[in-house]
C-alpha cells in the first residue's frame, strides 16, 4: 500500500523496522523483504545511488532463505530482479534493465499472476520507449501488462499505471489526443485509489498536453494542481520544478509575461534553497527563456549566451538540451531573416547539426523528423528543390521506420505539396523575390514556431490515390510488364509512351539521388529498385498511402515464389509478361491497389 501511494521515507522505515526483526530472528526471508521495502523506498524518494548499494546485500540474503519453497524463493528473485532494472532505469544504469528482467520475461508463464510480472513489462516497456525507441514492442509490453493486470489482486493501481504508460507511448509517437484520452483515464482511476503521486503525474502529462494543443488555460490549470498536490508530497522522485518549468515555457508561449515572471521566481526561490544540477540546469533554461521574449537587445544576446552555456554542458539532462538547441535556432534563425548574413546562416546550420545529432542520440525523433522539415524549408528559400525534397524523403523514411505514422503522413504531405510548387520555385529563382517573401511561401516561421512550442501535429486529412498505371522495367529502362486501371486507352496509349521517353530522366535525375517520388504531367510517379527491375507507379493524388502500396507489393513479389522466378525468366529471355498469364500477379494487384481490403499506414 505504501509502494501504491508513492510513500517513499515511509516505505524505508518500515522496510528497516522488518529487516531488523528479521535479523533478530535469525529469518532470512523476512529480512530479505525489508530490504526489498527499503531498495523500493529509495527509489520512489529519488535515492537511486543509496539503492544500488543494496542489491549485493540483498542478493546475499536470498542465498541464505532455507526452508521454504522453491516458488517462494524464486518469487523473491523476481522482485529483487524487477526493483534492480526499475532503479536502473530511473537512476541512469539502463544497462541493468534488459539484464534483469529477460529471464522473468522469457518465462513469465510459470509466475503466477502477480504484480512483479506486471511491473516486469511496464518497466521493459519504458525501456524500449525511451532508450530503444523500439514503439511497437513497447505497445505489446503495455498491453500484456494491463491484460495482466486485470487478473491480479489489487489491480486498481495497475490498471491505472498502464493507462499512464500508453499516455507516454502514444505521446512518444506524435498522436496527442490518443495520449491525452489515456492520461485523463488513468488519472480517473489514481484519483479512486487517491493516489497522490500518480495523480500529480497525470495531470502534469495533462498540462503538457493541453499546453502543446494550444489550450492555455486548460493546461494552466492542471498543471497549477499538478503542483498544488506535489508540495504535499516531498517524498516523491517526480520533482515540482518539472511543472514550474512547463507553467514558465507555457506563459512565455502565450505572451503571458506577469505569470512568467511569477512562475520563474517560485523556481528562483526553489533554486536558492535547493542546491543540483537538474535544478541549476532548468532554473538557467526558464531564465534564458524570459530574456528571450524580451524587446531589448540587450537581454537576447544574453538569452543566446544562456543557451550556449547550456548547450556546452556535460549534463545527463537531454531533454533541456534538445530544447535549448532548438530555442537558439529560433533565435539565429530570426538573425539571420533580418541581416539576411551568410555567417548567421552556417551558424544556424551548425546548431542545427547539433541538434539532429543529439535527437538521433536521444531517440526524439519527432525532434529529429521536425528538424529535417526545417533543413528542408531553409534550403528552400536558398532555391535548393532537390536538397529539400532529399530531406523532407529522409525524415518520412525516419518516421516511418519508427512507427510515428502521424509525422510521417505530415512530411509525404508537405513533399506533395512542395512538388505541386516545383514550377513555382523555378520561376521564382529568376526573380528578385526578396527573401522576407520566400520566407513566408516556405512557411519557415510556421516550422519553427511548431518547434518551440511542440505543437499537435497537424494536417489535412489524406486521400487514397486514385492508380493509373503499373510498371516492371529494367534497370537499363526496359519495360516488360504494364498495367493500365484506366478504361480510356488513348488516354494510357499517350501517358504510356510520355513515361517511356522520360524513363532514363526519372531513374538517373530522380531516384538515384534517394528521392522517392516525382511528378509526371498532372500525375505522381513513384519507383522502387528491386534490382534487377525498377516497379513504377503512377497515380493521381496524395503519394502516402501510394508509397504503403508499393512498398506491400515489393515485399509480396519477392515473397512470392512462383511470381518472381517468372518475372526474372521474363527479364533473362528479354519478353514481356501478360497479366492473364499470370494469376497470381494479378491477384496481388487486386489486392494491393483496387481491393482496398488492406489496412496501410
Amino acid at each position: 500500500i505504501l509502494f501504491y501511494y508513492n510513500k517513499g521515507e515511509d516505505l524505508i522505515n518500515l522496510g528497516e523496522e522488518i529487516y531488523e526483526e528479521g535479523q533478530k530472528r535469525n529469518d532470512n526471508l523476512q529480512s530479505f523483504d525489508g530490504l526489498f521495502f527499503i531498495i523500493i523506498g529509495l527509489a520512489i524518494a529519488g535515492k537511486f545511488e543509496e539503492a544500488f548499494k543494496l542489491f549485493e546485500k540483498a542478493k546475499s540474503v536470498i542465498k541464505s532463505i532455507s526452508n521454504v519453497s522453491k516458488e517462494i524463493i524464486t518469487q523473491r528473485k523476481a522482485r529483487l530482479s524487477v526493483v534492480k532494472a526499475f532503479v536502473g532505469l530511473h537512476g541512469d544504469k539502463v544497462d541493468l534493465v534488459e539484464k534483469s528482467l529477460v529471464w522473468i520475461l522469457d518465462s513469465q508463464e510459470k509466475f503466477d499472476k502477480s504484480f512483479e510480472i506486471v511491473w516486469a513489462n511496464l518497466i521493459m516497456a519504458s525501456y524500449l520507449l525511451r532508450v530503444k525507441s523500439k514503439f511497437d514492442l513497447c505497445r505489446e509490453h503495455i498491453k500484456k501488462a494491463l491484460s495482466l493486470a486485470k487478473e491480479i489482486k489489487f489491480n486498481h493501481f495497475w490498471i491505472a499505471l498502464c493507462q499512464l504508460y500508453f499516455g507516454g507511448y502514444y505521446i512518444s509517437i506524435g498522436e496527442m489526443d490518443k495520449s491525452l484520452k489515456y492520461n485523463i483515464k488513468g488519472l480517473e482511476l489514481f484519483k479512486k485509489i487517491k493516489s497522490s503521486a500518480n495523480i500529480a503525474i497525470l495531470l502534469n502529462n495533462i498540462g503538457d498536453l493541453y499546453g502543446e494543443m494550444g489550450e492555455y488555460e486548460l493546461a494552466v490549470e492542471h498543471l497549477e494542481e499538478s503542483i498544488n498536490i506535489l508540495e504535499q508530497i516531498p517524498q516523491s522522485f517526480f520533482s515540482i520544478e518539472g511543472t514550474i518549468e512547463s507553467l514558465i515555457t507555457l506563459a512565455v508561449e502565450h505572451g503571458d509575461n506577469e505569470h512568467a515572471q511569477k512562475y520563474f521566481h517560485r523556481l528562483e526561490n526553489i533554486y536558492n534553497q535547493k542546491k543540483g544540477d537538474r535544478i541549476e540546469f532548468g532554473y538557467k533554461f526558464a531564465k534564458a527563456l524570459i530574456l528571450k521574449t524580451s524587446s531589448r537587445i540587450r537581454d537576447k544576446a544574453k538569452a543566446e549566451e544562456l543557451f550556449k552555456e547550456l548547450i556546452e554542458t556535460d549534463t545527463i539532462f537531454f531533454d533541456v538540451i534538445i530544447k535549448a538547441h532548438i530555442h537558439l535556432c529560433d533565435i539565429l534563425l530570426t538573425e539571420y531573416r533580418i541581416e539576411n548574413n551568410i555567417e548567421v546562416l552556417n551558424e544556424l546550420n551548425y546548431y542545427i547539426s547539433r541538434l539532429l545529432d543529439i535527437a538521433e542520440k536521444q531517440h526524439s525523433y519527432l525532434v529529429f523528423c521536425e528538424t529535417f522539415i526545417l533543413r528542408a524549408k531553409l534550403a528552400l528559400i536558398n532555391f535548393n528543390m532537390k536538397t529539400a525534397r532529399r530531406y523532407l524523403t529522409e525524415a518520412q523514411k525516419i518516421a516511418e521506420s519508427y512507427g510515428i505514422k502521424r509525422l510521417a503522413m505530415k512530411i509525404s504531405y508537405e513533399h506533395d505539396e512542395l512538388l505541386k510548387q516545383s514550377k513555382m520555385w523555378e520561376n521564382l529563382k529568376e526573380s528578385d523575390m526578396p527573401l522576407s517573401e520566400r520566407w513566408k511561401l516556405a512557411g519557415l516561421n510556421e516550422q519553427m514556431e511548431k518547434m518551440v512550442k511542440k505543437r499537435m501535429i497537424y494536417f489535412p486529412e489524406l486521400s487514397k490515390e486514385e492508380p493509373v498505371l503499373l510498371l516492371i522495367v529494367s534497370e537499363g529502362g526496359v519495360p516488360f510488364f504494364s498495367h493500365s486501371f484506366i478504361e480510356d486507352k488513348s488516354f494510357e496509349s499517350h501517358l504510356f509512351g510520355g513515361f517511356l521517353t522520360t524513363i532514363d530522366y526519372f531513374i538517373k535525375e530522380t531516384f538515384s539521388e534517394g528521392l522517392d517520388r516525382a511528378v509526371f504531367g498532372d500525375h505522381t510517379l513513384i519507383m522502387k529498385a528491386i534490382p534487377p527491375f525498377f516497379i513504377s507507379y503512377i497515380f493521381k493524388g496524395d503519394s502516402y498511402y501510394a508509397l504503403q502500396k508499393l512498398d506491400y507489393f515489393e515485399d509480396n513479389l519477392q515473397k512470392e515464389g512462383e511470381i518472381w522466378q517468372n518475372l526474372l525468366k521474363a527479364f533473362q529471355k528479354n519478353t514481356t509478361i501478360q497479366l492473364e498469364d499470370e494469376p497470381l500477379l494479378e491477384s496481388l494487384i487486386t489486392e494491393t491497389f483496387i481491393a482496398n481490403k488492406i489496412i496501410f499506414g
